[in-house]
């Protein structure tokens, strides 16, 4: 017995190790003790970036925001701007908290990161200015409306009209609210839909992601709003090439499994059979893609497609896809939206510095599922029968080498 639980003993542990931090056993919402530890942790990071030698620190500091400013990279370039009051030396960050709590408009860490821009040179200041209003130019792309649904033509319109087509095409459509979106129009996904049945390189991916997002447009929820927001950042870090091969990996699948190739392709084969208009063809394709969706895949999309949401409205779309850069699976998504829960700007800044190694900052605890507590209680129980054989086993041999005494002659 004794044997049997020496080797059990390291399985059991392992298993509760490995079920503990891998992250398999994260919430999708972290808690407020994890984020407080998480933004404990970011501070010890920066703190050990910074040089020893206090000389060195401002140098260090300036130098690094402007490298950021120097790749356009404007939200990094504020994530270090907040990180001064752990970068920089003890007399240097006692002034800056003394004028950011001179300023007596914004939140704390507007004010930080404006008394952080004072501290810098005049040339660099303008710089993050000129920088901040491309990088708004850029985030806000505004969404052209789509036609009225066309209803099914009469036989004298089945014949397709060139000059028509034309003018719908150079027609200016109504401009929506401002928002990220790089989902594109219906006509851009019929096209690359027809393209894809016949064969031709089109990445299946980003179709896919198009065609769901596309579907979402037609919701006024704030889910479907937030669905199409995170698709467009997919779409983007996709095309960009900025996913390790395991999240692509990943991905696909979930994707696949919202929309399949059994559903969409006999859809798609359906709307391109009859020749039609344009704008007919192009509703066709809208109920393509509608109706070849499958609700549980799109279901456990959706919670992978929360986290790209909340991570993006914590940054920025451009910086959504940098702290995605980083991801191979579900548990890193969850680690990344915990770094921007805690940090904000300044997970961009760590991630941008760090690279994978930001990954070991998130710290989520222990979430005690059914599971991890039954074979905590199996580890105890093992643990406690092992003491008590080791406890007879002692006693045995010690009463075993007891000298016996003899009866005096």
């Amino acid at each position: 017995m004794f044997n049997s639980l020496l080797i059990l003993m390291p399985v059991i542990a392992a298993q509760i190790l490995g079920a503990a931090f891998s992250g398999a056993t994260f919430s999708d919402a972290p808690t407020v003790e994890a984020i407080d530890q998480t933004r404990r942790n970011m501070d010890e990071s920066f703190e050990a970036m910074a040089p020893r030698n206090a000389g060195d620190k401002y140098k260090f500091w300036h130098d690094i925001v402007s490298r950021e400013l120097t790749a356009r990279d404007v939200t990094a370039a504020r994530g270090f701007l907040l990180t001064a009051p752990q970068m920089l030396s003890r007399e240097e960050v006692k002034e800056l908290m003394a004028a950011a709590d001179a300023e007596v408009t914004g939140t704390e860490d507007e004010r930080i990161a404006l008394a952080a821009l004072r501290k810098l040179p005049v040339e660099v200041s303008q710089r993050f200015a000129e920088a901040s209003g491309a990088a708004h130019n850029m985030n806000t792309l505004t969404v052209p409306v789509e036609e009225a649904p066309a209803v099914e033509p009469t036989p004298e319109d089945m014949a397709p009209s060139p000059a028509g087509d034309a003018a719908l095409e150079d027609e200016p459509s109504p401009v929506a609210e401002a928002q990220f979106a790089m989902l594109g129009t219906h006509a851009d996904l019929a096209n690359h839909s027809e393209r894809w049945l016949e064969g031709d390189r089109v990445d299946e991916m980003v179709l896919k992601i198009t065609g769901i997002g596309l579907a979402e447009s037609s919701e006024t929820d704030a889910m479907a709003e937030a669905n199409i927001r995170a698709l467009s950042i997919l779409k983007s870090a996709r095309r960009s090439r900025r996913m390790t091969p395991e999240f692509t990996e990943y991905l696909t699948a979930r994707i696949d499994a919202a929309l399949p190739d059994s559903a969409l392709k006999p859809a798609l084969e359906e709307a391109f059979g009859d020749l039609a208009t344009t704008k007919v063809r192009v509703e066709r394709v809208r109920k393509a893609y509608g109706g070849a969706i499958n609700e549980k895949g799109l279901a456990r999309l959706e919670s992978d497609l929360i986290q790209i949401n909340r991570i993006g409205s914590l940054t920025d779309p451009a910086a959504a896809i940098t702290l995605i850069e980083q991801v191979k699976d579900s548990a890193d998504l969850r680690r990344i939206r915990l770094i921007a829960e805690a940090g904000g700007d300044r997970s961009v800044a760590l991630a941008k510095q760090m690279g994978p190694s930001a990954m070991r900052i998130a710290d989520t605890g222990v979430r005690w599922t059914r599971e991890l507590v039954l074979q905590f209680m199996g580890l105890t129980a093992a643990g406690l029968v092992m003491f008590w054989v080791t406890l007879s086993t002692l006693r045995r041999t010690m009463m075993r080498r007891r000298p016996r005494l003899e009866a005096p002659q």
